[in-house]
């Protein structure tokens, strides 16, 4: 390739206006490169305490269900913690995606994910048996204890329907997640991982 790609999306004024709500919305905790790419619906974004969500140029998050020409059963869900952050590098676009942060997700450039997909650096809920006992009966606890290591995710990389990506993987540039995926370990660059665990099938 001689010459690099110059992104031939278009933003519209209707989705330069969803851009500007979201901006007045969460002010600086929302930091964008220039107008996102919104369809449909707008993302929900849950911005507690210092957490913020950086979007890079031209992604795209689409949550329209109507008229993609795939089954959408979600809005976009970017959900952050207390010190959480989610970043997508540019020309991404996210198909009715989860993520939650409770440390750091970081989506490369020109990633493709598909609908149904959760992306989640944390546990949730504590591992120990009798502070999650706390819990379910309405105590206060220590959220601190919750398990949680950032996700990586590289450039270029395609994360099929359905796929779950767990705390602490890193997910190498130019790979393929097979729809259904469960990743729970860390997936090289160039190649097709599939399977619950996801193991790498072949290289690309």
């Amino acid at each position: 390739m001689d010459q690099p790609l110059i992104n031939q999306r278009k933003i519209t004024f209707n989705q330069k206006f969803k851009s500007k709500i979201l901006k007045l919305r969460f002010k600086d905790k929302l930091i964008t490169d220039g107008a996102i790419r919104i369809l449909g619906k707008l993302p929900v974004f849950k911005l507690p305490g210092k957490s913020k969500i950086i979007i890079g140029k031209k992604v795209v998050l689409n949550s329209d269900s109507v008229n993609s020409n795939t089954a959408l059963t979600y809005n976009c869900t970017l959900v952050c913690g207390l010190q959480g952050t989610i970043e997508i590098g540019d020309n991404s676009m996210l198909n009715g995606v989860s993520i939650t942060a409770y440390k750091r997700v970081k989506i490369g450039k020109n990633c493709q994910i598909a609908s149904c997909t959760l992306i989640s650096d944390t546990d949730f809920h504590p591992v120990n048996p009798s502070i999650r006992l706390m819990e379910s009966m309405g105590y206060k606890i220590d959220h601190t204890v919750v398990n949680k290591e950032e996700v990586l995710i590289g450039n270029n990389v395609w994360i099929g329907w359905g796929s779950t990506i767990l705390k602490g993987v890193n997910i190498g540039d130019n790979s393929i997640i097979a729809a259904g995926s469960v990743v729970v370990n860390d997936i090289p660059s160039n190649v097709i991982a599939a399977g619950n665990p996801a193991k790498v099938k072949r290289s690309i």
